[in-house]
This record gives structure tokens, sequence and C-alpha cells, in this order.
């Protein structure tokens, strides 16, 4: 009875799961390199341009800001997926934040301004 690898080695093989991860990031890098979408489309934070396309615009048009970061408010994980799945595929380089997270670091940010 022979043996068939090839089956083998494709159950070994670690399967990738996207996880949320912790981590500092400089408000001001964020206001200014962040594009906001729902779906495939949002718009830029920097300068409020809108209909971007996050898998073809890795600049905007009207400020010509780089794009670091992309920001959503999609929570089921399906909908992550499909973002982190397109973000692979076109072997794009964007940080994918939760937008919620972004906002409440913001509002964080006013509150200490304004009684710090």
């Amino acid at each position: 009875m022979g043996s068939d690898r090839s089956g083998m080695a494709e159950e070994q093989a670690p399967r990738q799961k996207s996880v949320r991860v912790w981590t500092a990031i400089d408000p001001e890098d964020l206001k200014q390199h962040t594009l906001y979408v729902d779906d495939l489309y949002g718009f830029c934070s920097n300068c409020r341009q809108m209909n971007l396309n996050y898998t073809k615009d890795r600049s905007c048009p009207g400020c010509g800001t780089t794009f670091k970061y992309l920001a959503t408010k999609l929570k089921a994980p399906g909908d992550v997926g499909k973002i982190l799945a397109r973000l692979k595929k076109e072997s794009l380089t964007l940080k994918l934040i939760d937008r919620d997270d972004l906002e409440k670091a913001s509002a964080q940010d006013q509150l200490n301004k304004l009684f710090g």
C-alpha cells in the first residue's frame, strides 16, 4: 500500500486565521493616511475625496496622500474576511483597522486636549 504524501502535506499545513491585533499607532499618521471603506469603495480621511476603490487607489487623487490604513465598520467575520482576502489577492500592504476603535481613540484624544 503506497502513501500519498501530497494529501498529507495539505492536511498538515497550518491554516492562517485573522485575529485582531492591538498596537500603538500615531493618531496623526492615521488621520492623514486612512481610507475609510464600507465594502469596496470609500473616502480619504485627509480630504474626504469620495468613491475611492481600495484595490486600485493607492493614493488619493484629490490630495495625493498615500494610503497606509483601511478603516471599516464592518464586523461580520465574513465581511472582514472578504476584505482581508482582497488585500492578500491584490498584494496590498494596507493595514485593516476597526473604524470604531479609531473613532474612540480620536474622541479620547479630543477629550484629553479639552480637559488635559
